[in-house]
């Protein structure tokens, strides 16, 4: 669950530097909540919660988010995980990136410093592991490169809500590159148009897309569904995938000052 719900919430795509953008966006001091639920056949809970803080400092972004499992699954698969990124308001490009995971007793951590020279984007990434309580915490390096618009799986979020959709065909494609603290991914998105989504009592006109990952020309997901409303925020609204059993929804329940 915990790959498909940072797949989908956190990976939620942008563009290549060809691809169309919108009017340059200043985002405002935000935070917003989403419920995870799962679904799988006559079961439909809440199985976790995430919380997204954007915040402006000078020429920069700084964003985090925080997740975790609800108190039933606790038992199951004990889930909180962090991330934090930095980024450029001029581009949205990542300046640092961290990630940090406690999944049932054991620990993870990337570190992530980008810079980019024109079309190139580099990354130097530090991965600190533990995987067991007691046992002793190893490391090691990754130098990533990468040709085109690169971001993290947090950075992405907030790059995506300055895409010029409007002016986008229905079925057209975009993608961009991805760096974490173990690889590199392509994240393909395809946008569907409009269509409206019903949340809480609400209905909201929303932008619909498709995304996939791809690692080395193969897919390293199924495709994920999005809603992004329509209005001035972008707020992403919704994201589904499938799990190997059942499907796992990120829905948005609005603004937490």
């Amino acid at each position: 669950m915990k790959s498909k719900f940072f797949k989908a919430l956190l990976g939620l795509l942008l563009c290549s530097s060809t691809a169309n953008a919108a009017n340059p966006v200043s985002l405002v001091d935000e935070t917003l909540t989403y419920d995870v639920m799962y679904k799988w056949g006559f079961i439909n809970k809440v199985a976790g919660y995430a919380t997204m803080t954007l915040r402006n400092d000078g020429d920069l972004y700084r964003a985090s988010v925080y997740a975790e499992n609800a108190p039933w699954a606790n038992s199951i698969y004990m889930l909180r995980d962090t991330l934090y990124t930095t980024m450029t308001k001029d581009g949205f490009f990542p300046v640092s990136y961290t990630y940090i995971a406690h999944e049932n007793g054991k620990y993870k951590k990337d570190v992530l410093h980008f810079q980019h020279d024109g079309n190139t984007f580099t990354a130097d990434a530090v991965r600190y592991k533990r995987s067991a309580p007691g046992e002793p915490m190893t490391s090691s390096t990754l130098h990533l490169e990468a040709q085109g618009m690169t971001v993290d799986m947090l950075s992405s979020f907030f790059y995506l809500r300055t895409l010029d959709f409007d002016n986008m065909k229905n079925g057209q494609s975009i993608a961009v590159n991805i760096f974490s603290g173990s690889k590199k991914e392509k994240l393909r998105i395809t946008y569907k148009g409009k269509k409206s989504v019903s949340l809480n009592g609400r209905t909201f006109s929303a932008y619909y897309i498709n995304f996939t990952f791809t690692r080395k020309g193969v897919e390293s997901s199924e495709p994920i569904s999005g809603w992004i409303s329509t209005d001035g925020q972008r707020i992403p609204l919704k994201v589904e995938g499938s799990l190997p059993v059942g499907k796992v929804r990120a829905i948005y329940t609005g603004p937490n000052p």
